[in-house]
C-alpha cells in the first residue's frame, strides 16, 4: 500500500464531497437539530431546577445515530458507482496505483466529510453545554463524539461497498437507503417483537446488537458517556452482571471495527474483479 497515493485519493474524495449538496445539507441540518434538542434538554432541566448535561446528551445520542449514519452510507453508496457510470473510475484505476489504495483513499476521504458533518453538530452543541456542564461532565461528551466518529467510519464503509457491488448508482443509492432504514429502525422492531416469543434472553439480544452497527453504536454512546451499563434496563443489567461496562464497551468497539475491516474488504474484493 502507498501512503502518498491514499492521501492523494482521499483529498480528491474529500473535495468532491465537500462541494456536494448532500455533505452542506446534511451539515446544516445535523446543526441546527442539534442545537434545538440542546436548547430543549436544557430548559427542561432549568424548569425543573437541576442542573447538568443528561437530557442534552440523551438528545444528541439519538441523532448522531441517525444523521451521519445515513449522509455517510450514501456518500459511499454514491462513491464508486458514480464514478463508475461517469467513466472516471476506469482512467483512476489505470494510475499507478493498487486497488486497495483506491478504496482506502476512497473511505478515507468521505470519513473526512462524514468527520466535519459531526463536528458541526457537535460543536454547536457543546458551545450551548459549556456553560452548564461540570468537569465530570466533559470526559462524557468527547467519548460520545468519539463513538460517533466511529459509527460514521462504519457508515462510510458499508457504503463504499455497496457501491463497489451494485451494478449501477441508482441501485446503489436504493440499497444504502434500505440498509439504514433496517439497522436504524427495522431490526430494533424485529428484535422488540420475537425477543419474548421466542425466549431470545438478554444474550441473543447482546448478539443482535453487535450485529447492528447502529444500535452498537449507541450502546457505546451510552456506555462512554458515564452512565451506567443499567441506564440500559434490563439488558443493561445483563451486561453489567455478566461482561460488566468496559468488556461490553469493547465488545460492541470489536463489532464496528469488524464491521469496518470487512467492509473494505470487500470493497477491495470487488473492485479487483469488475475493473480492469
Amino acid at each position: 500500500m502507498s501512503l502518498n497515493a491514499v492521501i492523494a485519493v482521499a483529498e480528491w474524495e474529500s473535495r468532491l464531497a465537500v462541494r456536494g449538496r448532500l455533505v452542506v445539507g446534511t451539515a446544516l441540518t445535523f446543526t441546527v437539530v442539534c442545537v434545538a434538542a440542546t436548547l430543549l434538554g436544557l430548559r427542561s432541566l432549568s424548569d425543573l431546577g437541576l442542573a447538568g448535561v443528561g437530557p442534552g446528551t440523551a438528545a444528541l445520542i439519538n441523532l448522531a445515530i441517525l444523521f451521519p449514519p445515513l449522509m455517510g452510507i450514501m456518500l459511499g453508496a454514491n462513491s464508486l458507482s458514480s464514478a463508475r457510470e461517469r467513466g472516471l473510475l476506469p482512467l483512476m484505476l489505470v494510475q499507478p496505483l493498487s486497488r486497495l489504495d483506491h478504496v482506502a483513499g476512497v473511505v478515507i476521504g468521505l470519513i473526512g466529510a462524514v468527520w466535519l458533518t459531526i463536528g458541526f453538530g457537535f460543536g454547536a452543541s457543546a458551545l450551548l453545554l459549556a456553560g452548564v456542564a461540570g468537569t465530570a461532565d466533559v470526559a462524557g461528551l468527547l467519548a460520545i463524539v468519539a463513538a460517533a466518529l466511529g459509527v460514521g467510519v462504519v457508515s462510510v464503509a458499508l457504503g463504499v461497498a455497496i457501491s463497489a457491488l451494485a451494478g449501477s448508482r441508482l441501485q446503489a443509492l436504493g440499497v444504502s437507503m434500505g440498509l439504514w432504514f433496517l439497522f436504524a429502525f427495522a431490526i430494533d422492531l424485529v428484535l422488540a417483537g420475537v425477543a419474548a416469543g421466542v425466549h431470545l434472553g438478554p444474550l441473543g439480544l447482546f448478539v443482535g446488537i453487535l450485529l447492528n452497527p447502529l444500535e452498537s453504536g449507541r450502546v457505546l454512546m451510552v456506555l462512554a458517556s458515564g452512565g451506567d451499563a443499567l441506564t440500559l434496563g434490563p439488558f443493561g443489567a445483563y451486561l453489567n452482571e455478566t461482561v460488566g461496562t468496559t468488556w461490553a464497551a469493547l465488545a460492541v468497539c470489536a463489532s464496528l471495527a469488524a464491521w469496518t475491516g470487512f467492509s473494505v474488504l470487500a470493497s477491495w474484493v470487488a473492485i479487483s474483479r469488475r475493473e480492469p
